[in-house]
């Protein structure tokens, strides 16, 4: 074959090869084109059958609400939802329709008409289109909805949509859905007395949402259970469901949970079973929660059991003693034995709490064996918990009342016969009994505390605690024994705790317990268990004391000396805080010869410590004799030294508690000591700290008024308007106004005229003053507690005219804070004094001020315009306006001196000093809140 047929034959099939190409593809269009309109077909079919058969679930679940009259509770799901199978067989099916919905939703009228529909509405249209930015936004409006529902039906297909997508299938959808829950349970709780929730005697909306609680809690999803759980809490806390609805629903739901073979539907169950303890009562508790409880505590898996050790307490303070005894005591004794130390440790942590359920018999014989066992434990953070646990434990055998005076009683009866025969007392010491020479004369101070009558603790007990100190030491020439000798035993840590145990005989705690409490700070020292251990025993030591009581004082008197002297500031803080209840404990004598030296280092302590002491000095010092009282007068000083004088905290309180045990001293002490130091709080930086200085001070007067004591008084008031009254600065005249409001808000004066003969005469010349800040407190003042008084309105007062002379200036002031105090008060009703001598003072006051001819009337107005806009500048950096009621001090610091006057031009031409003030300090104006 040549060349040119070779060449023809190839473009022949070639061509015979792009023929059958061609058709292939024609014959592939046809088809395709058949094939697409049958799935149109089908999926409009399917569309169809969809929309039917949710129609149809719809209208039946309204007729089975509509037809059915039966009054119980249907447990299973009265909804029904289409399967997850289903629902993602139409997402598929309508992707080309939802495309169209999406493009649709784009569209700016639609959108409009979309957001003019209202929150139901919304949710309906959403959850007709179900695509996954639909649903997502229809999670939304689901409270919103429930609030526009009106009907039945509405209520229906809003908890219909909400349990369809619950259950959806995609995670992240579920969850926005599954949040939904608890806003409905919050709407129902608010709502309850609005809405019927039992539209039908089926159809109730509380049950729907606990039988649908009830599906969601076996899902093995984290975050369905979570958000199931809280919401299974939540409508037994609110009250939603009574406990027909608990017994019928809820504890089925959680009694099948326990039948599984699931470790996480155990610890679920016991979580709840511990939580719903409280809320649903002993009755419930015990029918159905404590048996299956108590299977679960033998559990093999380690996590079931740490779990019902954690809620083991809980389950017992809500049950009878006799059921705690007989089913929980064996399996809390079980758990203290476990292998595992994490079991051991939340014994420990619950050990208080479990004791007090049980019998005092069993706390003293079986629990305190056990808990013995955790002080002594291998693990260090098992017996740092049982260390902590240790107090409270110790306090759980206080006595109560009734116990306390029969053993009181016995103990009289018991020590009365005693008292007849007494010891002969031995003065002198004896060179013939002794070989050397006799002992040293004694000090006074010291013999209290070596006396053989005082109730220190015995020399064998003090020796095994200082023995303490020596375990576990090597000693020294121990490869020098001698082999012939026998080696000596040295006493290990717990033989000395079982000697000081017998020391510690009493009839409250067992000793064991109490020789551990007593050893703390020793054993903390030598092996360093715990940072904190000093601490929570210094926080549990007022407990301890109550436990015991006074009698046994003794036994605790040497740790308390450690823990006051303890390095840390924390374990001096806590002791600090307290001293004032351990001094009620103890009373008047062991406080005055153990406390008062603990509370003397505590007032040159730091700030932190001090403040302790401080802030309930009044309840201390009621329980010391008046001797050891007047003593701390004195000291008072010492309270004003700080380490940080910013602390203005620290003598606020110093001031509320000067205010308080005012009663408890006498009048010369007050004024020796009480009265200087109040006034130099008056003086303070800070407004709060000078307001409360006020009511001291107020207090003090009212003693001396009370013990008749008019020489003390009469200095005083000298003081107060001399310091106060007379000062410079502003912000104590001020304070003086208020002393004048305080004495007649607390009626310091028994008689109302010798305050208008003592203070009066100064507060009507404040109306003068240059400060608003004073007219309106005078004002306050004047309208408040003097002008509606009987002296005054009889004219029975010499201050009368002056009264109604300040009246009519405050009443036209400049200031409009200061003229609302006279809203009814006008110049032309003004009615002058009924004497003479007043209407004179009057007449020859108003002419100070307004003249009769029309050239001084006109000169006088121009002058004050000229003052006053002269001291705009200063009256916008004082005052701040808000409120006319009350007056408010925001630390004012700055002061205002009256050295600089502006000048008055009177009738003749003369010019006047007028006061005025001036602020000192332009960088830090004062604030003044008016409320």
């Amino acid at each position: 074959m040549n060349i040119s047929e070779l060449l023809e034959h190839c473009l022949n099939t070639q061509l015979n090869q792009s023929g059958e190409q061609a058709q292939k593809e024609e014959s592939n269009t046809l088809d395709s084109q058949a094939k697409a309109e049958q799935t149109e077909e089908q999926n409009t079919t399917k569309e169809k059958s969809k929309n039917e058969n949710e129609d149809d679930d719809y209208n039946k679940m309204i007729d089975f609400f509509s037809i059915s009259n039966s009054n119980e509770y249907n447990i299973t799901s009265t909804i029904s939802l289409p399967d997850q199978i289903d629902s993602n067989e139409d997402n598929k099916s309508t992707s080309s329709s939802n495309m169209e919905n999406i493009s649709y939703s784009y569209n700016a009228s639609d959108e409009e008409i979309f957001d003019a529909l209202n929150p139901f509405e919304k949710l309906c249209k959403l959850c007709e289109n179900p695509t996954p930015s639909n649903i997502e936004s229809a999670s939304k409006y689901v409270v919103p909805a429930l609030e526009f529902a009106a009907a039945q039906e509405d209520y229906v297909r809003v908890f219909f949509y909400l349990k369809k997508y619950c259950f959806y299938s995609d995670v992240l959808l579920r969850s926005l859905w599954l949040d939904q829950i608890q806003n409905v349970i919050h709407f129902l709780y608010a709502e309850q007395n609005t809405i019927p929730f039992d539209f039908t005697d089926d159809f109730n909306m509380v049950n729907q949402l606990t039988v649908l609680v009830s599906d969601l809690m076996p899902e093995t999803a984290y975050q369905v259970k979570k958000c199931a759980s809280s919401a299974l809490l939540n409508l037994v806390e609110k009250q939603l469901v009574d406990n027909r609805q608990i017994e019928e629903i809820i504890i089925p739901c959680l009694l099948s949970l326990v039948k599984e073979n699931n470790e996480d539907f155990h610890i679920d169950c016991i979580t709840l079973f511990g939580k719903l303890a409280p809320l649903i009562g002993r009755e419930l508790t015990t029918k159905y929660f404590l048996e299956p409880f108590c299977r679960l505590c033998i559990s093999p898996v380690f996590h079931t059991r740490k779990t019902c050790a954690t809620y083991i307490a809980e389950i017992a303070n809500i049950i009878s003693s006799e059921d705690v005894e007989n089913q929980l005591l064996p399996n809390f004794c079980e758990f203290m034995k476990d292998q595992v130390w994490a079991i051991r440790k939340v014994c420990a942590d619950q050990f208080s709490s479990f004791a007090q359920t049980c019998s005092r018999k069993k706390r003293e014989t079986v629990l305190t064996e056990c808990f013995t066992r955790l002080l002594e434990d291998n693990s260090r953070w098992v017996k740092i918990s049982a260390y902590k646990s240790l107090g409270p434990f110790i306090s759980t055998f206080a006595l109560s009342e009734s116990e306390n005076s029969t053993q009181n009683d016995a103990s009289i009866i018991e020590t009365k016969p005693e008292e007849k025969s007494e010891p002969p007392k031995e003065t002198e010491y004896s060179n013939f009994i002794y070989w050397r020479n006799s002992l040293p004369s004694i000090d006074e101070s010291l013999r209290g505390a070596i006396d053989p009558k005082s109730d220190d603790a015995t020399p064998t007990l003090t020796n095994l605690l200082n023995n303490l100190n020596d375990v576990n030491k090597p000693s020294l020439y121990a490869s020098t024994t001698n082999l012939n000798q026998q080696p000596t035993t040295q006493p290990t840590l717990e033989n000395l705790i079982q000697q000081i145990s017998k020391e510690l005989e009493q009839e409250i705690v067992p000793p064991i317990l109490l020789s551990y409490y007593v050893t703390m700070v020793e054993i903390n020292s030598q092996s360093s268990l715990d940072s904190e251990m000093n601490y929570n025993c210094a926080y549990n030591f007022p407990a301890i004391a109550l436990t015991l009581g006074a009698k046994y004082w003794k036994f605790l008197k040497n740790l308390y000396k450690k823990l006051s002297e303890d390095l840390s500031w924390k374990v001096r803080q806590t002791l600090a805080y307290s001293i004032h209840e351990l001094a009620i404990i103890l009373g008047t004598d062991n406080t005055q010869i153990d406390l008062v030296p603990v509370f003397d280092s505590y007032i040159k302590d730091v700030d932190e410590v001090r403040i302790g002491i401080v802030s309930n000095l009044t309840k201390f010092l009621n329980v010391l004799s008046m001797e050891y009282r007047q003593a701390y007068m004195p000291k008072l000083n010492d309270f004003l030294k700080m380490d940080n004088q910013r602390n203005w905290r620290f003598r606020n309180e110093l001031c509320l508690q000067m205010s308080q045990f005012c009663e408890l001293f006498s009048p010369e002490c007050l004024a020796q000591f009480v009265q200087p130091v109040a006034f130099i709080l008056a003086l303070d930086r800070i407004a709060e700290v000078r307001v409360t200085a006020t009511k001291t001070l107020v207090e003090i007067l009212r003693q001396f008024e009370i013990r008749k004591r008019q020489d003390l008084r009469r200095n005083f008031i000298d003081d107060v308007v001399r310091i106060l009254g007379n000062s410079e600065k502003w912000t104590l005249r001020q304070l003086y106004v208020m002393i004048c409001e305080q004495i007649l808000a607390t009626n310091a004066y028994n008689d109302f005229e010798l305050f208008t003969r003592d203070f009066l005469p100064k507060l009507l010349h404040y109306r003068n003053e240059k400060v608003p800040n004073i007219r309106v407190l005078v004002a306050r003042v004047l309208t408040k507690y003097i002008v509606n008084n009987e002296l005054f309105l009889n004219g029975k007062s010499a201050l009368v005219g002056e009264l109604e002379l300040s009246v009519q200036f405050l009443s036209s002031d400049t200031d409009s804070d200061v003229r609302s105090y006279f809203p009814n008060f006008t110049i032309q009703k003004y009615v002058p004094a009924c004497n003479q001598e007043t209407t004179n003072y009057q007449d020859n006051a108003t002419k100070m001020d307004t003249s009769n001819s029309s050239d001084s009337n006109h000169k006088q107005e121009d002058k004050m315009n000229q003052d006053d806009d002269e001291d705009e500048d200063d009256e916008d950096e004082i005052i701040d306006k808000t409120k006319i009621n009350q007056l408010k001090i925001v630390n004012l610091e700055n002061d205002i001196d009256d050295d600089e006057m502006n000048e008055q031009v009177s009738e003749s031409g003369e010019q006047v000093p007028r006061s005025t003030d001036k602020s000192q300090n332009k960088t830090t104006p004062e604030e003044i809140v008016l409320n």
